[in-house]
C-alpha cells in the first residue's frame, strides 16, 4: 500500500461519512483514525500525510 492508496482510502470514508450528515472536519478525523487502526498505520504518519 502506498501513499495514494492511503489517501484515496482517506478521501473515500470521510465522503460516506459526511454523507451521514457529519460535517466535514469530523468527517476527516474519524476517517483518519478508522484508516489509521484498518491498516495498523500510526495515526500520526496520517495526519503529517494529510497535512
Amino acid at each position: 500500500m502506498d501513499i495514494f492508496d492511503v489517501l484515496t482510502a482517506i478521501s473515500k470514508r470521510k465522503m460516506a461519512f459526511m454523507h451521514t450528515d457529519m460535517n466535514e472536519n469530523e468527517a476527516l478525523i474519524k476517517a483518519e483514525f478508522e484508516i489509521s487502526k484498518e491498516y495498523h498505520i500510526p495515526l500520526l504518519d496520517i495526519e503529517k500525510l494529510v497535512g
